[in-house]
């Protein structure tokens, strides 16, 4: 069902005459699992993470779209699904993403969790789940910045496809060794300081400079 969808979104982004772009893609190590944590802009977000992320990967999502007549049976082989108003069905999904990393699947969650009806320069506030998550498995975390998906498709006007570039900016990994439980919400504000710095650069540099431009960043703002 992931391969399936990975041709179908591929496929549909192309007739829909949106090229997807894939910068830093091969610096990326996709034996590893990560926490990946792209920006979040557009409900198109959702189908350009199958034709930006090339390795195996789960997304958490809401479980009312299991309910969607066929896709529903697809969407539950691929997302780990959650109720939000259940804090045991939370902890359930938590446990859940921490076993599919355990076994090598990489967990793809927006660290906004939503996004407004006009795009905005400033990324929303993070949530700390993905942080925690990283932390308790040592995992790396795998930042991504999509960058044209509100162009395509506007928040406010689902029904409105525009034509054009799709990119998606790979930026090096932020590691969660040796962090410890309690600088969870530290390492979650330096993730969003990190992210926020590299989208702002894009928006005035050539996007083949922001690798460069991220790995500067982070020596000169060492996490500790």
């Amino acid at each position: 069902m992931f391969w399936l969808l990975k041709v179908i979104s591929n496929a549909w982004f192309i007739l829909c005459g949106m090229i997807p772009y894939n910068y830093n893609r091969r610096k990326i190590d996709v034996t590893k699992s990560y926490i990946i944590t792209p920006n979040h802009q557009s409900f198109l977000d959702a189908a350009i993470v199958y034709t930006s992320i090339p390795h195996l990967f789960k997304t958490l999502g809401k479980k009312e779209i299991e309910k969607i007549p066929i896709y529903g049976i697809i969407y539950k082989t691929v997302v780990i699904t959650v109720d939000r108003s259940s804090m045991t069905a939370k902890a359930a999904s938590f446990r859940r993403m921490k076993k599919e990393l355990e076994e090598g699947i990489s967990i793809v969650l927006f660290s906004e969790g939503t996004f407004t009806n006009e795009p905005q320069e400033q990324l929303n506030p993070f949530q700390i789940g993905g942080y925690s998550l990283a932390i308790m498995q040592q995992a790396d975390i795998l930042p991504i910045l999509y960058l044209d998906t509100a162009r395509r498709l506007h928040p406010s006007k689902l029904l409105q496809i525009t034509p054009g570039m799709n990119r998606a900016v790979f930026l090096p990994p932020l590691s969660a060794s040796n962090v410890q439980k309690q600088d969870a919400e530290r390492l979650k504000d330096y993730a969003q300081q990190y992210m926020q710095s590299c989208l702002d650069f894009s928006r005035t540099n050539q996007k083949k400079e922001i690798w460069n431009y991220a790995l500067s960043w982070l020596q000169l703002n060492p996490f500790v």
